[in-house]
């Protein structure tokens, strides 16, 4: 651990914009959609100081010695669509602008995402930085926390002093992680460290299915990471799962190492982590079932409740969340608690105009575009209607968030299927999803997360197994589905097609 050496006179600016953009998504991500979270100067503080987030441990990290923070802009919006260019330009200017009037500045902390594309930017990350290091000079220190889905390019690397990014896929190290960025802040500003990194990366994309870190291949490549970290004059390993449906030149996996003064070793460590993914990355796919074979799998295990993997439909990874491949399969196999959420506002609405009791005959699911199935007649009973703004049970958690928002809710109960019908998409990284809303996780026979990974965390503890199911959706494991334009090597991994 870094020891920590108060310095008031030290002014630090902080802020971030963070996405996680789809490139084959729709819709576009507008301002509007940060705006639910945008914040500007203090406010940012106000709002994040607390939170289990990257932000928030810069600012605890800030805060423990004395610095003085100069807090610009902090804005993020749900993993979707391409960034609308002049969202992502007003956000800027505005960081720019009030960087600007920080000035002088010690060091800057910056929290991003590493994935993110606008209508105009293959590398906004890259960008931002471009803009920053324009107003800061060459001299004072840039460190940043990314998400470990971020796609690396070259400019990212030479622009940042040092590059964090989560270890953990569920994400639950991103305070942390902040914390560190401070800590390496703190050696950067006293001189130190001089950091030398190295960006390396293999030949393929991996799919979000295949980035946990408590699987093949990225549990080897952090295994080994842990031990190098270890040794004197690294100063920081950024191990990316990378995120395949960005098309950009520099999507798929990377390793970044920072070492102290010493590019040789920056260089060969970062290849060695490499070749670990490369040698460890085939066969590590799971097996997709159709989902009538995945329902009848889960009604023959015992125990409950089994978890269906909707990750095609990712939320998380910028979906729509009303996927229906996996309700149609379960209310045609008459299912007997059975619990899927769908974001479909148009349904919601019609809950509540009927009223908690109310038999309504609707479709739900479906409506936002082709890849997600067609919209599902249902018949069925009101059993709750629910505000869905509620505080998380479990903190940390993967998006380091405090509460869940849903928007209006409503629990329509169809056969022996629970329907939960909610405004805003949310992927399924907390339990308070279903409980928040009235619907007991432990007694569902079967629940399905609209989710690759990030259910994990708060799911599995309560599982008595999980079953991957092969639908219909944005996120598929199969990537040759998508139109690449700007990709820069194979959209597989190696041996699969």
């Amino acid at each position: 651990m870094i020891p920590i050496t108060p310095s008031s006179t030290r002014r630090v600016a902080l802020g971030g914009i963070v996405h996680e953009t789809h490139s084959f998504a729709e819709p576009h991500t507008t301002l509007a959609d940060f705006q639910r979270s945008l914040c500007y100067g203090e406010d940012i503080l106000k709002a994040l100081s607390g939170s289990p987030s990257s932000i928030a441990g810069m600012i605890q990290g800030a805060t423990e010695r004395r610095w003085t923070l100069l807090p610009t802009v902090h804005g993020s919006a749900s993993p979707g669509g391409t960034v609308v260019e002049e969202a992502y330009r007003t956000m800027l200017r505005e960081l720019v602008r009030r960087l600007k009037g920080a000035m002088p500045v010690d060091g800057v902390l910056l929290d991003l995402h590493g994935a993110m594309v606008t209508e105009e930017q293959l590398d906004p990350e890259g960008d931002i930085l471009a803009k920053v290091r324009a107003v800061v000079g060459a001299r004072v220190p840039i460190v940043i926390v990314l998400d470990m889905h971020g796609n690396i390019s070259p400019q990212m690397v030479g622009l940042a002093d040092v590059i964090l990014a989560y270890d953990t896929n569920p994400h639950l190290d991103a305070y942390p992680r902040g914390v560190e960025a401070a800590d390496v802040l703190d050696l950067l500003m006293r001189g130190t460290i001089n950091p030398t990194a190295s960006l390396a990366r293999p030949p393929f994309l991996l799919p979000p299915q295949a980035t946990g870190t408590d699987d093949l291949p990225l549990r080897l490549v952090h295994e080994r990471r842990k031990e190098m970290e270890d040794e004197e004059g690294v100063v920081a390993i950024a191990v990316m799962g990378g995120f395949a449906y960005g098309d950009t030149p520099f999507t798929g996996p990377s390793v970044v190492v920072t070492t102290d003064n010493d590019p040789d070793l920056a260089q060969s460590y970062a290849q060695e982590l490499v070749e670990i993914l490369v040698c460890h990355s085939a066969g590590v796919l799971p097996q997709f079932l159709a989902p009538e074979v995945a329902v009848r799998e889960a009604l023959a295990r015992p125990g409950r409740p089994i978890i269906l993997v909707d990750s095609a439909d990712n939320v998380g990874g910028g979906t729509p969340g009303d996927g229906t491949d996996a309700l149609k399969a379960m209310l045609a196999l008459n299912v007997h608690e059975g619990t899927i959420v769908l974001a479909d506002r148009e349904a919601v609405a019609a809950c509540w105009a009927a009223g908690v009791g109310a038999e309504v005959t609707l479709a739900v699911g479906g409506k936002t575009d082709r890849w997600h199935g067609a919209p599902v007649p249902v018949k069925g009973v009101v059993r709750r209607l629910q505000e869905g703004d509620l505080a998380c049970e479990r903190t940390p958690n993967h998006f380091g968030l405090s509460r869940i928002n849903m928007g209006r809710t409503a629990w329509l109960r169809v056969g022996g299927v629970n329907i939960i019908l909610i405004e805003q998409k949310t992927p399924p990284f907390d339990l308070v999803q279903l409980r928040g809303v009235g619907v007991t996780p432990e007694e569902q026979k079967m629940i399905v997360v609209k989710s690759a990974v990030a259910y994990r965390a708060a799911y599995m503890p309560i599982a008595a197994g999980a079953i991957e199911m092969d639908t219909a959706g944005l996120c598929s494991a199969n990537l040759s589905l998508f139109p690449y334009k700007h990709l820069g090597r194979p959209a597989s991994l190696p041996g699969r097609s």
